[in-house]
């Protein structure tokens, strides 16, 4: 066997150990991603499979018939947040998951967002807290790294 499939072999053996333990006998849960060009659904759950397989069956169940793909997997859950990056020929959603707090997740999506050279633009669209409650924070802006540097390179000295 080359040392490649014995790699392949010991990755998918750890993936598929993961995938069958659960995160914990009692306390925090999960939480798993999927998305879907159109879309980003999640589940909560104990163990990685089944917060990821459920939130793949939503996926699937709601995106009109669009590929799905389990994207992120966090535990515990703590915050989580969706924010939506805008780039010169698309958009693309970034998951934040195991946060400590709202305020700490914001933070962290706009250093991500600053930090990003080819995003234009970031749009916070929504929070999850640790009981899984969804927070509507649309109206949540930042400029992305290539506006900033593209500010600063304007800017008179």
């Amino acid at each position: 066997m080359s040392a490649l499939r014995l790699g392949r072999a010991v990755v998918a053996a750890a993936i598929a150990g993961l995938l069958a333990l659960p995160a914990a006998a009692e306390g925090p849960e999960g939480i798993g991603f999927a998305q879907a060009e159109e879309g980003t659904w999640w589940c909560r759950g104990e163990t990685v499979g089944g917060a990821l397989d459920c939130a793949r069956q939503q996926c699937l169940k709601e995106s009109g018939g669009q590929e799905c793909h389990a994207t992120r997997w966090c535990y515990p859950a703590g915050w989580s947040a969706l924010m939506v990056v805008w780039l010169p020929e698309f958009h693309a959603t970034q998951i934040l998951c195991g946060m400590p707090g709202p305020e700490a997740t914001a933070a962290a999506m706009q250093a991500i967002c600053e930090a990003g050279a080819e995003f234009s633009r970031c749009d916070l669209m929504l929070q999850i807290d640790p009981d899984g409650k969804e927070i509507d924070v649309s109206g949540v802006s930042w400029p992305g790294g290539a506006t900033l540097d593209s500010e600063a390179a304007t800017a008179p000295e």
